[in-house]
């Protein structure tokens, strides 16, 4: 009888210790891409610090979805390029006269430069060869797509001017290998595993995006920046290094997230730092000036308090 008491006890505490918790969801990207990887691993560092919060994670369509859903309550927290948040909390592009203003970043995190990988026989050496190729261009609605079209118009060219695809970033290394495209863009932290796997099969290059007209962008826009890709990331078909050009990664919520909540996540990573940057080789150098940089909207309270906290704001 007392082992049946015990019994009922035990699982009566279960039961208050699930009651208790809050269970959020993480939209990423791709199951491809860095995001989901990070978006993973955030949610076992928060899931294992004992902090009430249980996080789960969704690969998604990435950024301007995931801000949507957010705003729409039916993701609680995901990983948005810097450009897209600026975007929206600000009403522009896909949330043009819509602006979400209570959109709030936690953490900035890694660089995420776009990826023009290109076919050695395309003839596309630089940004201004891919006209009258066929290239992908993104997804609908993606921020892959906006950063592109930034990038268009910063040399004078549109849409118009390539035999444009629009595919998701799962889809487009695969029309590349088959020899549907002759390139296709990719937003994506370096070493992103699709840019491996597509360098190590297919006899493909990574093209340079270090235009003066690019430069010129990151003055006007300075939630875009320059990265580099040092020598062999993608193998022996990158034997130099490579300068980029692109956004960074940010996780993101809203003002609907208590405080409580933003700081218990924040506090989580920044306890657990070397594990968090031992997920990515894009995660592997991330320093204080990026989890407070290039945020596109006002950082959530809750995640100022973890950073004061940590002394990494005044």
């Amino acid at each position: 009888m007392k082992r049946f008491f015990a019994a009922i006890a035990g699982l009566s505490l279960a039961a208050m210790a699930i009651a208790q918790t809050t269970f959020l969801t993480i939209g990423t990207g791709g199951v491809t891409g860095v995001y989901y990887p990070v978006g993973g691993a955030t949610a076992r560092i928060v899931n294992e610090a004992g902090v009430g919060l249980r996080l789960t994670v969704e690969s998604t369509a990435g950024s301007v979805f995931n801000i949507s859903a957010i705003r729409d309550g039916q993701l609680d927290l995901a990983l948005a390029q810097s450009d897209v948040t600026f975007q929206a909390f600000n009403g522009q592009a896909a949330f043009d006269g819509n602006p979400f203003e209570g959109l709030r970043p936690l953490m900035g995190l890694h660089a995420e430069p776009m990826h023009l990988v290109c076919l050695d026989g395309s003839g596309v050496n630089e940004f201004a060869d891919i006209a009258g190729k066929r290239v992908s261009l993104g997804a609908p609605g993606s921020g892959v797509l906006f950063t592109v079209q930034a990038m268009l118009a910063a040399k004078g060219l549109s849409e118009a001017d390539v035999s444009a695809e629009y595919l998701r970033p799962a889809e487009a290394p695969d029309f590349l290998r088959d020899g549907r495209i002759d390139c296709f863009f990719y937003t994506v932290g370096i070493g992103g595993a699709a840019i491996r796997d597509i360098m190590a099969t297919t006899d493909a290059k990574l093209v340079p995006l270090a235009d003066p007209e690019f430069a010129a962008l990151i003055e006007e826009l300075p939630y875009y920046a320059f990265a580099t890709v040092p020598a062999g990331t993608y193998g022996a078909r990158q034997p130099d290094p490579v300068t980029l050009f692109g956004v960074k990664a940010l996780f993101v919520g809203s003002t609907a997230m208590p405080d409580d909540q933003a700081y218990a996540i924040v506090k989580a990573v920044l306890d657990n730092l070397a594990a968090f940057q031992a997920i990515h080789p894009a995660l592997a150098n991330l320093t204080a000036e990026d989890f407070l940089s290039g945020l596109g909207a006002p950082m959530h309270p809750g995640a100022e308090r973890a950073y004061r906290e940590a002394g990494l704001l005044q």
